[in-house]
């Protein structure tokens, strides 16, 4: 891995800083998606409600993480409440929700913790099984509240990767696999699933060295996750990792790299699928050729059966460009931009 810029978690701030934030009350958005959850094909609603945004954003912030744009430092707690009457009118009930605040659910500054418990109790009579996203430093004190809907819910963690110095000078994500490691067994001891998120491509890797990065940060996962979501890296606007895909100095991975990994760390235990943000696009994973449609779709179909048949065989002229790529890099030790 190399570090083209020295401490960066500055610029990091300065950028995020300079994004115009909104000054709306209503949730974000909710869509609908599919993935293989508990054994089967699910069919999920995912709503995005809009919070102050995440407490490590106000201090610097991840280099990928482009969600402040969507934050509102005034909204109150009352009006996250609101956000999810509203949305409870419109979709009332369900058999999977996942709840995604630009943050944490279980940050008391974020949510405070009446309201998270009021809002949970409302989701939990609504849906069968919810999903909620924290960073592990909020689960310690949280657990009292959520131990109650063992089997209902799972806690999703956006760990990235186990290498130390990946999450120190590659994200910027100011907790550790150890952070991590007591907040999934703390969630397991009280009946609560593990959903871990891992990061294909960080800035400052080459091809090659994130995919060994995201095998090694899966295989090490597996203990401790009941689902694993591998997300390929999507340029975000107001983002560090936008400034360098702008300057020539980094390239969205390979859908190849996206089928590399998944079928590396083929297992038999514990699901990771690839529900990927802007497949086949020039901001997010691409071959950049016209197989991307096909390969998205496998990729897609694969995450939800978790059927391996659908991305196993897949080929296309264009992994000798993949390979290339890779080789080239490897030669020159360094991570290789896109032409824009």
């Amino acid at each position: 891995m190399n570090i083209i810029d020295g401490d960066f978690s500055l610029e990091i701030r300065k950028i995020r800083n300079s994004i115009e934030r909104s000054e709306r009350k209503d949730f974000v958005t909710t869509y609908t998606e599919r993935e293989f959850l508990n054994g089967k094909t699910s069919n999920e609603r995912v709503l995005i409600l809009r919070t102050r945004g995440c407490s490590w954003s106000y201090h610097s912030g991840c280099s990928m993480c482009g969600f402040w744009e969507d934050t509102n430092p005034n909204i109150r707690g009352d009006d996250i409440e609101k956000q999810v009457d509203e949305f409870l009118k419109i979709h009332p009930k369900g058999e999977v929700l996942k709840v995604f605040t630009s943050g944490s659910f279980l940050d008391p500054l974020e949510i405070p913790k009446d309201v998270q418990a009021r809002v949970l109790k409302k989701l939990m009579d609504a849906y069968d099984f919810v999903v909620i996203e924290t960073r592990p430093e909020y689960v310690n004190k949280s657990i009292d509240m959520i131990k109650g809907y063992s089997g209902k819910i799972q806690v999703a963690i956006g760990l990235e990767s186990t290498d130390p110095k990946v999450l120190k000078y590659s994200i910027n994500k100011n907790y550790t696999f150890e952070d991590y490691k007591r907040a999934a067994i703390m969630l397991h001891e009280n009946g609560i699933s593990v959903r871990t998120y891992v990061l294909l491509k960080p800035p400052f890797l080459t091809e090659r060295e994130a995919i060994e990065d995201s095998v090694r940060t899966i295989n090490d996962l597996l203990p401790y996750s009941d689902i694993i979501s591998l997300n390929p890296l999507n340029v975000q606007k107001g983002t560090y990792v936008e400034y360098l895909y702008k300057s020539g100095r980094f390239r969205p991975p390979f859908l190849w790299s996206v089928i590399e990994v998944l079928l590396r760390t083929r297992n038999q235990e514990v699901p990771i699928v690839s529900l990927i943000t802007g497949s086949g696009k020039k901001r997010g994973a691409h071959n950049g050729h016209i197989c991307d449609v096909k390969i998205s779709e496998a990729i897609r179909r694969y995450s939800e059966t978790w059927d391996y048949g659908y991305i196993e065989g897949l080929d296309c002229e264009c992994k000798l460009d993949w390979t290339n790529f890779m080789n080239a890099e490897s030669q020159i030790s360094f991570p290789i931009g896109e032409l824009l």
